[in-house]
């Protein structure tokens, strides 16, 4: 388990440690932040658990450690879903969704599946790694004095087919959220052979809603154009495709995603999606874009 003091602790070192460049570009100054720490304690914290899958019995336990991680940023908000199975679970939310100054809402699911998802599915990269750079993300965002709201939502049921995230996008819709794009990260610390395999930016190409493919295609090239100043990772642009955007797409928000190109790995789905493995640069870098990203949207 993560302790607070740990956490607290950790984030306050990271947003000290500024090099003296940061101070004229205050983007760079938050990307900065990013604790590759709290990162890899929140990965071998989640992935510690023999399972995660939406369906099994001790779920309610992750929840719980999720929660208790949300809410050393603020007050979580848990939003109850029924499954298939008739199994009441909980996505998780943070922030404010309602912002009147418009919002932009981060989302990672948070259960894992494998070839024995019962009994052994650690899902480090997918998507432990998802959730790292969510919280992360929205713990740099949510203290820098943006002029929108920042929002992030943690998923169950995704590895079922998006229920979570589709009771959440119906929510949204039918409370008229003012979301302005909805960010999806899912698998961002697969080491690939290559080193210089490019992060994916995914954005919404056509699907369901074409009214909102305009905005999206701009914040995915943003994202690109961010990842070249902030980050050495490489990028490359896809459609959205089988994660947590696609029910908000639906609904008609924009939807992008980052993604490491990890369903390429023997270990995706499987027992052995361990943490030891992972490329925790990669997912650190990751973050820088999504919060470089979100700040030049909103105008810093």
């Amino acid at each position: 388990m993560i302790g607070r003091r740990t956490f607290l602790a950790t984030g306050a070192a990271a947003a000290l440690a500024r090099p003296s460049w940061a101070q004229d570009d205050p983007i760079a100054a938050l990307v900065d932040q990013v604790s590759q720490e709290i990162q890899v304690q929140i990965v071998y914290g989640l992935s510690a658990f023999p399972t995660r899958h939406t369906e099994h019995r001790d779920f309610p336990q992750v929840e719980a450690w999720v929660s208790q991680l949300m809410e050393l940023q603020g007050d979580v908000t848990r939003l109850a879903f029924e499954m298939p199975s008739g199994k009441t679970r909980h996505n998780l939310l943070l922030g404010d969704p309602t912002d009147p100054r418009g919002v932009i809402l981060i989302g990672a699911h948070y259960d894992s599946t494998s070839e024995d998802p019962m009994s052994a599915a650690p899902g480090a990269n997918d998507n432990a790694t998802g959730v790292a750079a969510m919280l992360e993300a929205h713990r740099i965002l949510s203290g820098a004095g943006l002029d929108k709201g920042v929002v992030a939502v943690a998923f169950a049921g995704e590895e079922q087919g998006f229920h979570g995230s589709a009771a959440v996008a119906r929510e949204a819709r039918a409370a008229d959220w003012p979301i302005e794009m909805m960010i999806n990260l899912d698998m961002l610390g697969w080491r690939p052979p290559d080193p210089s395999a490019p992060m994916v930016v995914e954005y919404d190409m056509g699907n369901v809603v074409p009214g909102n493919d305009a905005a999206a295609e701009a914040f995915g090239r943003l994202m690109a154009g961010v990842a070249t100043e902030y980050t050495t990772l490489n990028t490359t642009h896809t459609d959205i495709w089988s994660s947590d955007y696609m029910p908000f797409e639906a609904a008609g928000f924009p939807a992008v995603g980052l993604y490491d190109g990890g369903v390429e790995s023997p270990r995706y789905n499987t027992s052995r999606d361990v943490a030891d493995v992972l490329d925790f640069d990669r997912v650190a870098q990751a973050t820088r874009i999504v919060i470089a990203a979100v700040a030049r949207f909103t105008g810093l």
